[in-house]
């Protein structure tokens, strides 16, 4: 009896941290977040300008002098390539050729001061 008392409290404990780690993310500028290394990324698309806000784990704002990266999203069924760069405090920013949907579908690529890349996706 107690084993299985165990093994169900196990089965739950797993079913809940597993549900919660694939849960989608809003990030505080009301943007989809994703993790990347020790990063929060948060995508805000607006029309064809996309903004990136970095935060840390602790949720602190990560100032973006010296970070730039690349958005590589699939708009209507093609890769578009958007350049990133620091727009002031936590934010970088990019123009698109065309305008970019309100849930983009892809990755982005940052590479920070200290030379190390990371990467986080969207679906």
């Amino acid at each position: 009896m107690k084993y299985n008392q165990i093994a169900a409290m196990a089965l739950l404990l797993a079913t809940t941290s597993f549900a919660s780690a694939h849960a989608p993310k809003i990030g505080a500028n009301g943007g989809a977040q994703a993790d990347a290394g020790s990063f929060h990324v948060e995508v805000v698309p607006q029309d064809t300008t996309l903004q990136v806000f970095l935060r840390d784990h602790a949720d602190k704002a990560v100032v973006a002098d010296g970070f730039k990266g690349t958005a590589i999203f699939v708009i209507d069924g093609k890769p578009q390539r958007i350049p990133l760069l620091p727009a002031g405090e936590n934010k970088l920013t990019g123009t698109s050729a065309i305008s970019i949907p309100s849930q983009p579908k892809g990755a982005i690529q940052i590479n920070t001061p200290a030379g190390s890349t990371v990467q986080a996706k969207f679906n």
